[in-house]
């Protein structure tokens, strides 16, 4: 029995290292899409300020068509002003012709602001094109990276696996079944030694009795609340 626990502690430090690498080969993935969403957002921010900027494009050569249009008519009654034959046509003509330089005395100030806004505008469409540019360059860096480290954990699982296949086959295959159940369960910590009399995996308090034979290595024997097997090891229990 003391030959099996040894024996199952080599296959629990093989078995825990690829669960550890196992996990990270689960993140690996996560992480390329995080780096891709950081891509997507700021090509959306791109978008989103292209698209501004074409409305503000838009709504200024509106007002400008619309000014244009007004500075015609203010011509066309400047021209007529003088064709008018009484004083109250004239007058009224006038007010006409003032009232409408006035409107477009408002309208080239909104224009100018539009013309502000617009260029602001532009500027931030720049900025967000040189963000989208930077973080694909970066994009790139990260995913290569992650694209090799992933290589590099498969590499040492498979690594681990082929050192398993050697290790594995010293477990009697009833003691290798029920351990191999309990690294399912236990999420590949199926092997633990005693703690200060507890479990080293739920680290509950055990009854002197298991205590006892976990001490005199005649059987395997499993806590009663999380089912790993236990092992005496002077280094973490105190008998």
């Amino acid at each position: 029995m003391p030959d099996q626990i040894e024996t199952l502690k080599q296959l629990q430090a093989i078995d825990g290292e690829i669960f550890r690498l196992r996990k990270q080969e689960e993140e690996k993935p996560h992480e390329l899409e995080q780096v891709a969403a950081r891509v997507d957002a700021a090509a959306a921010r791109l978008k989103a300020a292209e698209a501004r900027l074409k409305t503000l494009q838009l709504a200024q050569k509106e007002k400008e068509v619309d000014l244009q249009a007004r500075e015609g008519n203010v011509k066309k009654l400047q021209g007529q002003l003088f064709q008018v034959k009484t004083n109250r046509e004239y007058t009224a003509m006038q007010h006409e012709i003032d009232t409408l330089k006035a409107d477009n005395s408002v309208l080239e100030e909104a224009i100018l602001k539009l013309f502000d806004d617009t260029d602001r505008a532009a500027k931030e469409r720049q900025q967000e094109h040189s963000r989208v540019a930077s973080e694909e360059e970066r994009s790139r860096t990260e995913r290569a990276k992650i694209e090799r480290e992933l290589m590099e954990i498969r590499e040492k699982i498979a690594q681990l696996e082929r050192h398993r296949q050697t290790v594995a086959p010293e477990v009697p295959p009833q003691t290798l079944t029920a351990y191999e159940r309990i690294l399912g369960l236990r999420e590949g910590l199926a092997l633990v030694p005693l703690m200060d009399n507890s479990c080293g995996g739920c680290y509950r308090r055990l009854p002197p009795q298991i205590i006892n034979e976990v001490y005199l290595k005649a059987k395997l024997v499993t806590c009663e609340h999380c089912n790993r097997i236990l092992y005496f090891d002077e280094a973490h229990s105190k008998l």
